[in-house]
């Protein structure tokens, strides 16, 4: 085991979802589970996956990463290979079990057969890792073909898995979410598309299954997983071949001068449906003075942030402050589940589906229980607002600032008339100069969290949140 250490070690922090970018892991082994292959395979000789705890950081992240070892001389994947170790004597190769496809196999059959898997018991005779295959009711998958991996992801690893009928043909291929940082609880990710497809709904993927399980919670891996953690490690559906997300169609329709206004006004609607299933699927709390201002100091302090990374924003805080004191005093809506990082990049046009949202997962970076607590669905319309004034100032750099300027206020106002169209009756009415002001103060908190990620990330985008900061202040 000292010799994978140290090569994770070295691996570890050159992969795009390790949290400590550019810092040297103090990796301590938590646990394992291990599969069984599948289908034979000549050159494969273990299915690992691995708990690894990273004590250079407090607190301290616990990766989940799938282990495959093969012979030397088989066939492996270069993107996915991380070291060569010795086993029994022998040199292998060690693999990123996301690059191969053995790993794959195993884990839609985990899912498929409901199956069970676990690793090396500790000192009391009980596995220090088992997790368990949960397939949604009805669901099935075709034979197992191949697998890939989606690129350009931040903080998980999707494994799209062609898959064929039994007369040969191509059957509807499956994307698993696999969580490389683990932490203990329902991931809404899992959790809201499950519910959302189990009602019926077409504005998110069928769903096909889960991975849940429970690993040691303490410092040790001699801890019982009876009294350790317990949460979701994958999660399985379907996958759409060929389609574009909204960003895309929206950005070709603004360079091209299309009216946007229809599809926006589509989105608005989709939108207004998923919040309305999930607040008849899921708790939902009134909102007390003690939530309001809980959130519009939480605002606030946003606010302080982003003007100690852009110092001009200083000018403003008369200004933010009531923006923020209004929507202080103004009644909010019920607070449900929602989306938690909405934008257009998580929504996708589906032939003879319309619109379907993705990646329910909330912003990576907040606490579990946070992305689990009612929210109100203004922050989901807030993101998407903000993701059409993206639009605009990605065209400003190549195009007339006024014409990006219009396309946007039309794309944000039919969206906004899309939602309001679809809202669900069963939505507590409040006023509507109560539900601009509660909007108004989300659409400003996300534009100067925008700021503080352009000024630390990508200077050369800062201006378009900056401009918009101006624009919902009155300039």
């Amino acid at each position: 085991m000292s010799e994978v250490l140290s090569l994770l070690s070295n691996w570890l922090p050159h992969q795009r979802w390790y949290v400590g970018a550019g810092e040297t892991p103090d990796l301590e082994f938590v646990g394992s589970y291990e599969l069984e292959p599948a289908a034979e395979d000549p050159g494969l000789r273990l299915i690992t996956v691995a708990l690894m705890r990273d004590g250079s950081r407090d607190p301290a992240p616990v990766y989940q990463v799938p282990l495959v070892i093969r012979d030397v001389d088989g066939t492996v994947d270069a993107l996915g290979f991380i070291g060569a170790v010795r086993e029994h004597g022998d040199r292998a190769a060690l693999v990123d079990g996301a690059h191969d496809p053995a790993f794959a196999r195993a884990l839609v059959e985990l899912i498929a057969n409901e199956g069970e898997a676990s690793g090396a018991p500790g000192p009391d005779g009980a596995p220090s890792v088992r997790v368990y295959g949960q397939p949604m009711p009805g669901a099935r998958a075709g034979r197992f073909v191949t697998s890939r991996v989606l690129s350009g992801e931040q903080s998980n690893t999707s494994i799209i898995c062609e898959l064929q009928e039994e007369d040969g043909d191509a059957a509807v291929p499956l994307i698993i979410k696999l969580f490389r940082t683990l932490q203990p609880g329902d991931n809404p990710d899992v959790t809201l598309q499950t519910a959302l497809a189990a009602a019926g709904s077409l504005n998110v993927p069928p769903t096909f299954g889960q991975v849940s399980g429970v690993w040691p919670a303490g410092d040790a891996a001699d801890a019982p997983p009876a009294e350790g953690a317990a949460g979701h490690l994958a999660f399985a559906q379907e996958f759409f071949v060929g389609v574009e997300d909204a960003w895309r169609v929206a950005l070709r329709a603004a360079e091209g001068g299309e009216d946007f206004r229809a599809p926006a006004r589509a989105i608005g609607a989709a939108t207004a449906q998923v919040h309305g299933t999930l607040r008849r699927v899921m708790p939902t709390v009134e909102p007390g003075r003690e939530d309001i201002e809980f959130a519009t100091r939480q605002m606030w302090r946003r606010y302080e942030l982003a003007a100690e990374e852009v110092p001009e924003l200083r000018e403003y805080a008369a200004r933010v402050e009531a923006v923020y004191a209004k929507a202080g005093e103004a009644r909010w809506p019920t607070l449900q589940r929602i989306h938690g990082d909405f934008h257009l990049g998580q929504v996708l046009a589906v032939p003879d589906r319309g619109w379907v949202l993705l990646d329910f997962e909330g912003e990576p970076l907040r606490p579990l229980d946070a992305r689990n607590a009612p929210d109100v669905p203004a922050r989901d319309i807030a993101g998407i607002l903000r993701s059409f004034d993206y639009v605009a100032g990605a065209l400003s750099l190549q195009a007339d600032r006024e014409v990006a300027r219009d396309w946007a206020d039309a794309a944000r106002e039919a969206f906004v008339e899309g939602y309001a169209e679809a809202l669900d009756e069963a939505e507590t009415p409040i006023p509507e100069a109560d539900r601009r002001a509660v909007l108004a103060a989300y659409e400003l908190d996300k534009a100067l969290y925008e700021t503080i990620y352009e000024s630390r990330h990508r200077p050369q985008w800062l201006p378009i949140p900056v401009a918009a900061v101006r624009r919902l202040l009155g300039e």
